[in-house]
């Protein structure tokens, strides 16, 4: 037997299910469910490197308090989005490999089988029916009608016998594609309650839903963003590794932030926002990976790309120290020192002298510490550097210390970077005024690009 349905189809006969293709692609579910996990793993891996800066004590400046305190704040609500996207993956793929059953081989397959049985049963019952009413027109006869003969009654009765053994057979077929169709379909039906019931758990276990998610990820951004700026202003005006180490992680972090966004479907970022974070991380990449070739290792690499390895306050000090160094030798004899006691004795003053004279301003070294992507102290030694190589402050050369001094602090990046750290440094600017609403937000350049190149 079969249900026809108010709204059109056919519906089995015991579960009332309706006899309809399913919808979803299981591919398109399987690969969302392990991108999910993927996402999921790369947020807790994440929260675990904010819960290691929020709590670790290597650096007790009172100006890291506040990062410290935002990662602390931040890598719990970070981790309970990475559990909900970590529990929702393998519920996907679980279902995707249901529906993927159903809809090959024990669902849609069956939808056109019984459509067709269904209208073989009809034929078949119409068939039945003329034949018994044949049977019926020859057991009646009017007055103006011949008498049927027993061979037609004979006849009519053999065709009233095969055709109800065909409404047999074709309403046995039928119902046995029912049985299959409601088994499987009850099978896809159980998977989508327990996929549902996965999903509604996850978002319980994580306590967040997507809206908050995506402000989470967008505050860290944002907060990432400031951090980063305040870093690079701090390391231009008071110096120091450890400002540029967290300019480095920020925009590390803001361009993951803002990925995740893009990958996950978020509206609130755009291309030009990836293409810019992206450009805040070049540097970063090419100051490791030239660390790399040059053999220092891993560790040393990173405390090169972080700036952990740039100048301090104590560098300008070794040069002024390598001069004195070498203006107590005849290479670089004062001028009107002649004997070695005199020269040993003029030489501090002589080198302090050339360094007053040759530090630059605050402007020109931050000018410098920009294009170079390091701090005041890199720009300010860059600026002595470059006097030295201009004006030797004595008779003679540069001597070997303070060549090496020079070659220490005296190059700057290719061109192409020098580009990238100023522009990072700008941009960082307008983007902490836009943060705080103090500059309007830039439209998406890059996705309106892509969009005219493909004549959207």
């Amino acid at each position: 037997m079969t249900y026809g349905s108010a709204y059109g189809g056919l519906r089995s006969p015991n579960r009332h299910y309706l006899a309809a293709e399913l919808d979803g692609s299981p591919d398109g579910i399987e690969r969302a469910g392990n991108h999910y996990i993927e996402i999921g793993a790369r947020m807790s891996a994440t929260a675990d490197e904010l819960q290691k800066l929020g709590d670790g004590e290597k650096y007790t400046a009172k100006s890291l308090d506040k990062v410290r305190e935002s990662a602390r704040e931040l890598h719990g609500e970070l981790r309970k989005v990475g559990t909900r996207y970590e529990k929702t993956g393998p519920v996907l793929v679980t279902y995707a490999g249901a529906l993927r059953t159903a809809r090959n081989t024990t669902v849609d397959p069956l939808v056109e089988r019984i459509e067709a049985a269904h209208r073989a049963h009809l034929d078949a019952v119409e068939a039945r029916r003329d034949a018994q009413d044949k049977v019926d027109d020859n057991s009646t006869t009017w007055i103006w009608e011949d008498e049927a003969t027993d061979a037609e009654k004979a006849a009519a009765n053999g065709a009233l016998s095969d055709a109800e053994s065909t409404e047999s057979a074709a309403a046995g077929a039928l119902d046995a594609l029912w049985v299959s169709f409601e088994s499987g379909f009850a099978d896809w039906d159980a998977a989508y309650d327990s996929a549902v019931g996965g999903i509604e758990s996850a978002i319980e276990a994580s306590g967040v839903d997507d809206s908050w998610w995506e402000d989470l990820l967008d505050g860290i951004a944002t907060v990432a963003t400031i951090v980063g700026t305040i870093a690079v202003i701090a390391a231009l005006v008071i110096g120091g590794p450890i400002f540029l180490a967290i300019a480095a992680v920020a925009s590390i972090v803001a361009l993951t932030a803002h990925c995740i966004m893009m990958a996950c479907g978020s509206k609130r970022v755009s291309w030009t926002d990836i293409a810019f974070d992206a450009i805040g991380v070049l540097p970063f990449l090419g100051a490791f990976g030239k660390g790399l070739k040059a053999g220092q290792g891993a560790m040393g690499s990173l405390r090169a790309a972080t700036g952990l390895s740039g100048a301090t306050r104590a560098t300008v000090g070794f040069g002024r120290n390598a001069l004195t160094r070498d203006l107590r030798t005849v290479v670089g004899a004062g001028r009107f020192a002649g004997n070695r006691a005199a020269r040993e004795a003029a030489a501090p003053g002589l080198a302090d002298t050339f360094f007053n004279a040759n530090s630059g301003r605050w402007a020109g070294n931050a000018w410098n510490a920009l294009r170079s992507g390091g701090s005041i102290f890199d720009g300010q030694a860059y600026t002595i550097s470059q006097g030295l190589s201009r004006a030797w402050p004595g008779a003679g050369r540069m001597g070997s210390n303070v060549t090496a001094w020079v070659g220490q602090v005296g190059e700057m990046p290719g061109r192409i970077t020098q580009g990238f750290n100023v522009w990072n440094g700008g941009y960082g600017v307008v983007q902490t005024g836009q943060a705080f609403g103090l500059i309007p937000d830039m439209p998406d350049l890059v996705g309106g690009a892509i969009d005219l190149a493909r004549g959207r």
